[in-house]
């Protein structure tokens, strides 16, 4: 007899996922009180319930897979932005952060010259253009993110980043 698996749906990003997983495999979002029942909900006038696209979209750099470490070393220190992202195609990969200069490329000359995809941060989550700002914060916070690409109609048309976020959060409750 076979046995039966039940899906728990991500509240988040809507991915499906075995019932008893920690963590959503698509957007990282917790999981362990997704049966709790909620005390509180957004109102439906929140800001918050409010399209990423009312936030400041950083524009960011788009990088194909075979690009060398250099070249994304030397395209992440010319933009504002914090982070690149990396394609293979018009398929999002990996992203290439400040942080990943910081941890893995610093010091390691010899990294220089090999693909970018070594290392970048791989299948990074991403976000559509029509998803809220509470989902953004939700993926930023759950998952660590200080940046995550915005894609539409199968291309990247910006990065969200925890910046621009923070001060979008400001203006709206403190001024």
């Amino acid at each position: 007899m076979a046995e039966v698996t039940n899906i728990v749906v991500c509240p988040s990003c809507g991915a499906e996922n075995i019932e008893g997983a920690d963590t959503c495999q698509n957007c990282t979002m917790d999981l362990r009180t997704v049966d709790v029942p909620e005390t509180a909900q957004l109102a439906s006038q929140s800001p918050f319930l409010d399209p990423i696209a009312n936030l400041r979209l950083a524009r960011t750099a788009v990088i194909p897979a075979t690009a060398t470490v250099g070249e994304a070393v030397a395209q992440l220190a010319s933009q504002d932005s914090g982070a690149i992202v990396v394609s293979d195609g018009a398929r999002v990969v990996g992203i290439f952060t400040e942080r990943d200069v910081l941890k893995r490329v610093a010091g390691q000359a010899q990294l220089l010259t090999r693909p970018v995809t070594a290392v970048m941060t791989p299948d990074p989550v991403i976000l559509r253009g029509d998803d809220t700002v509470a989902t953004a914060l939700n993926k930023m916070g759950s998952g660590g993110f200080r940046h995550i690409p915005v894609v539409a109609n199968g291309r990247v048309t910006g990065i969200v980043t925890a910046r621009e976020t923070l001060r979008w959060v400001m203006t709206r409750y403190f001024e």
